[in-house]
């Protein structure tokens, strides 16, 4: 690895320090909190007795998320290396003291409460800076190798998080689970201060609420960037009814435990193997056709799940489905980074992060009156149609009137937009 090369030229990908810090960061960071998160809820169901706790912990992280569109503003305001230090370091502190606590048996789930809420409001500022870091750390044309590579690490961090996260806390308990994910934490940490960040402009920022409503502008001002946050609603949205329904057709089937942790081990497996491929394509990775393909490839999907009758045919479609997925993230993120002007990337990766982040638990609230009462072929077969409707309206969004032109979105008041 060469040494960091200043941000205004970024190295090719292969001798870019700076992308490969980051994605090793990132990718040991991940596996800490796929460890981590089946550590917690072991930990919150022994310590509650209460499914019930464990929900309430789950909520309290995503409230906070509400508010990602104010922090976003500041996100656009700052300097990167700053928020995206301070959240690793403040989330490494949380899941350290979380363990120290449960070593000594001190730890109460009110404790975890507020760690959950504490970790949620640093996630909601840590999420849009994220999102700003790829578009200046890598070259135009390594873009899609490199969302690619992103977005492979962290589904095979989960993958492996998800088989070895039983196996630790089994051995070992989970004060060890959230011990590494401390570190991992601080870890990142440590590997950003190397890390050489693209610099924000020179001109002196807005007011606060001044530069809010602009982002707000900004968006409305480009019907793809509209539609780009409700996508991201829409996506979770539908996946939601998996989350809720697979465990008790399993269960129905004869399959039970094991096969509710193949079929979700089959849809992270297929997500990473639909990243090494778009890693593979690199350039001739289309993001606009491929997003509206991977839609409507998850429409497909859902729409052949209502139809599965055995174990069998459910591990089939989970398999393909993690393709479809992966492929969608790495166009929707290219996407993300064409369409958006840096010096607009906290406020627009704010709301996607906060609609994102919320479609999935919305749904679930939404549908858990109903779940018991609904044939399950039916729920997904509505999901299905659902999003193959949202692939025909993506795919008017983007080529509208454009002679198949996807173009980054002005900045207000500018007749172009040059990038901070």
């Amino acid at each position: 690895m060469t040494s960091a090369t200043p941000l205004d030229q970024p190295a090719a990908l292969r001798r870019n320090s700076n992308f490969w810090l980051w994605w090793l960061g990132n990718a040991q960071s991940t596996l800490g909190s796929a460890l981590a998160s089946i550590a917690l809820a072991l930990t919150v169901l022994h310590l509650s007795g209460s499914a019930g706790a464990l929900g309430v912990n789950l909520a309290l992280s995503l409230l906070p998320g509400l508010a990602s569109p104010l922090l976003g503003t500041l996100v656009d305001r700052w300097p990167l290396k700053w928020p995206l230090l301070a959240g690793n370091l403040l989330r490494g502190g949380f899941q350290l003291a979380a363990g120290a606590l449960l070593l000594r048996g001190t730890l109460k789930v009110e404790d975890l409460h507020l760690l959950a809420l504490l970790g949620g409001l640093v996630s909601a500022f840590y999420a849009p800076a994220s999102m700003s870091v790829l578009p200046g750390l890598v070259r135009p044309e390594d873009r899609p190798r490199a969302a690619a590579l992103m977005q492979g690490a962290s589904q095979s961090m989960q993958l492996l998080g998800m088989v070895g996260g039983g196996l630790l806390v089994a051995r070992l308990g989970g004060a060890s689970a959230l011990i590494l994910d401390g570190a991992s934490f601080v870890i990142m940490a440590a590997l950003l201060l190397r890390v050489r960040f693209a610099p924000r402009g020179e001109a002196k920022p807005a007011a606060f609420w001044s530069e809010f409503r602009a982002g707000l502008r900004y968006v409305r001002a480009s019907v793809p960037l509209t539609l780009l946050p409700a996508l991201a609603f829409f996506i979770n949205a539908s996946l939601a009814p998996m989350e809720m329904l697979i465990p008790s057709r399993m269960q129905a089937l004869g399959a039970g435990a094991g096969g509710y942790g193949l079929f979700f081990g089959l849809l992270t497996g297929g997500s990473v193997l639909g990243s090494l491929l778009a890693a593979t394509l690199g350039q001739r990775f289309r993001p606009r056709a491929l997003s509206v393909a991977g839609l409507a490839g998850i429409g497909a999907l859902l729409l052949l799940l209502s139809l599965t009758r055995t174990p069998l045919q459910l591990y089939a479609v989970a398999g393909l489905l993690g393709v479809m997925m992966a492929v969608n993230n790495n166009a929707i993120s290219l996407l993300f980074m064409e369409l958006v002007d840096r010096a607009y990337l906290g406020r627009v990766g704010s709301l996607l992060n906060m609609l994102g982040t919320i479609g999935m638990p919305l749904t679930l609230l939404l549908l858990a009156p109903l779940a018991d009462h609904l044939p399950i072929w039916a729920v997904f077969a509505a999901s299905g149609s659902l999003t193959l409707g949202a692939a025909a309206l993506w795919h008017w969004a983007l080529y509208q009137g454009r002679a198949g032109s996807v173009q980054k979105a002005s900045v207000p008041g500018e007749s172009s937009s040059p990038t901070r």
